[in-house]
């Protein structure tokens, strides 16, 4: 599967550890968590999902999607997959770098833009990627099989 990864996706990455690794007890009860996430009807592949606790104690998870556009959270509050019961907002990000011409790079060959930083082409609107905006998703992570699919449009 090929991933695309530009400093702001970076930055969100960053971002969800450090939240996944937040203050608190240990021996919180993970529970499982799944969904797909698709764009205008379409499933998005190598988008970066991320639970953000909205208890400022609470841990979060994080999740990449496959070419289906599913995902499966994963959080180090736990050895086994899922995210720990609690309020969630989330965030979904998936970008690329570009030079300046608009043409398209893989990770390993970004293009510099101003200040020596890759330029960044988002391919799902902003709004849902958490890159200085507040969260348009939420999830409440229940105890059992949590499902949570999200349909993402402009």
């Amino acid at each position: 599967m090929t991933r695309f990864l530009s400093y702001s996706f970076a930055f969100l990455g960053l971002f969800a550890m450090i939240t996944i690794t937040g203050c608190g007890p240990a021996g919180h009860t993970v529970q499982p968590v799944t969904g797909k996430i698709t764009y205008k009807g379409e499933p998005v592949e190598g988008a970066l999902v991320t639970f953000v606790s909205v208890d400022p104690y609470g841990h979060g998870a994080i999740g990449t999607t496959t070419s289906d556009g599913t995902y499966t959270l994963q959080t180090h509050a736990a050895p086994k997959p899922g995210a720990v019961v609690g309020d969630y907002d989330i965030f979904v990000a998936k970008t690329i770098a570009v030079d300046i011409h608009g043409k398209e790079y893989l990770n390993e060959n970004q293009p510099l833009g101003p200040l020596g930083r890759p330029a960044t082409k988002h391919l799902i609107p902003m709004k849902y990627s958490g890159d200085g905006v507040p969260s348009v998703l939420s999830a409440t992570v229940q105890k059992g099989k949590n499902v949570f699919d999200f349909n993402l449009e402009d």
